[in-house]
């Protein structure tokens, strides 16, 4: 198994130099705080007290900053061996195979992976000789990005962010708790009198952190949030009824999230669940949910209300299907390109209606025929080898989950078998 070390890089932008030319100007405080450090500076003051500099370092605010600060330290990882993978340039890899060492980037904190612990260490540390200001947190539980890490358990990681979600419920101050996050009406609309201004920037900026939880370690509320991010422009009382109850869900499992365990010996099997509830939203649009699993535990998750209006259940699923498969097929080539013998990847479906337009690669009714053609890709892809379509019943559809507001032990069933976490 792999070892762990994560990184923060503090004042990180400061590490790279501006490409161009950018002039500053410090206000008279700034201006004066400069000139109680060197003298020699009042000769440049102007006459309302302040004074124009150069700007030769990244400085945090700047437009191109960001891109400045990963160019630089691409280039210095690069200096060392690591290469990017060509599907996601924030996941370096030195090595192959059992010697393989990998570097997630998210701005200034890194992650590091390695089996051999004095690599992790060497490269640890190079890392920290380079940059001023580098805190390198090792052992079993690492927090990166407000998620908690944790490898106490060998052969697996547990990914929760209960300090996130306390964080949340004290800044709101919502009590109580509810056994679901959202009620068998989430996807209905009713007349209801608009929030005012200070609610309705309450709403959204809830809404936007619920999101960022459910994307992270919280799948099981990504349907109510997929519904909720739809009204953050004009949400309605009704609409609050149902943000509220998502938060207090949350208020009684802030401590579960995701266990994720590895495959066995063997090509890696990536799978996926793809499912569609047909026509649920006022415009008449269908909702689709998508689950991919690489060994045991969600790798990807998505709930999402379609694009077009489709004319009957069949051509939503086929639709889903299609559009799901994208993310499938793109998963699939990032693990090649980490170097893992990897096998079709299997998308499991519970309407044979669907499977049979994508065996078939073409409409053979009247009632299908007019079906875009940009949806009949899948067939070329299932015979090249990518993809592999699998027929699985209703009651065992996982996706079922992302689709609409599961209740009672159907809810508990696929909660468990969507988060790989027995509760």
């Amino acid at each position: 198994m792999r070892k762990v070390i994560s990184l923060d890089i503090g004042g990180a932008y400061l590490n790279a130099l501006m490409e161009e030319l950018v002039i500053l100007i410090l206000n008279p405080t700034e201006a004066e705080l400069v000139c109680m450090i060197d003298e020699s500076y009042r000769a440049y003051l102007n006459g309302d007290g302040t004074i124009y500099v150069i700007l030769q370092k990244a400085l945090y605010g700047c437009l191109e900053s960001a891109k400045l600060w990963n160019k630089h330290l691409t280039t210095y990882l690069r200096s060392i061996g690591f290469v990017p993978n060509p599907k996601d340039e924030c996941v370096l890899n030195k090595g192959t195979g059992a010697e393989q060492c990998t570097i997630v980037v998210y701005v200034d904190d890194l992650l590091i992976t390695c089996k051999d612990n004095d690599t992790l260490e060497s490269i640890a540390n190079s890392i920290k000789d380079q940059f001023r200001e580098v805190k390198i947190n090792r052992g079993k539980i690492h927090s990166y990005l407000g998620m908690t890490f944790n490898y106490e358990e060998v052969g697996e990681v547990k990914i929760t962010m209960e300090g996130y979600v306390k964080d949340l419920l004290n800044a709101h101050q919502f009590k109580g708790k509810a056994k679901t996050p959202a009620l068998p009406y989430l996807f209905e609309t009713r007349e209801s009198d608009l929030l005012d201004e200070k609610r309705r920037e309450e709403f959204h900026t809830i809404v936007a952190k619920l999101l960022y939880l459910a994307k992270r370690a919280r799948p099981d509320i990504l349907t109510a949030c997929a519904y909720l991010c739809t009204r953050v422009q004009e949400p309605t009382e009704f609409d609050w009824i149902k943000m509220e109850r998502c938060v207090l869900y949350l208020n009684g499992t802030m401590d579960i999230g995701i266990i994720l365990r590895p495959s066995k010996n063997g090509p890696i099997n990536q799978k996926a669940y793809v499912d569609v509830s047909f026509g649920v939203h006022r415009d008449g649009k269908s909702h689709t949910g998508l689950l991919i699993v690489l060994g045991e535990g969600p790798i990807f998750v998505k709930s999402a209300k379609q694009k077009i209006v489709t004319k009957s259940s069949t051509e939503a699923e086929f639709v889903g299907a299609s559009d799901s498969s994208s993310q499938v097929i793109w998963s699939r080539e990032f693990l090649i390109h980490q170097g893992y013998d990897v096998s079709a990847s299997i998308i499991y479906q519970d309407n044979k209606s669907a499977l049979a337009l994508i065996k078939n690669g073409k409409s053979n009714s009247e009632r299908t025929r007019h079906i875009n053609v940009r949806y009949f890709f899948l067939k070329d892809r299932v015979e090249n080898g990518e993809l592999k379509f699998e027929y699985l019943q209703t009651e065992e559809m996982i996706a079922d989950f992302l689709t609409k507001p599961l209740q009672g032990k159907l809810f508990l069933k696929l909660r468990e078998k969507l988060l790989n976490w027995k509760i």
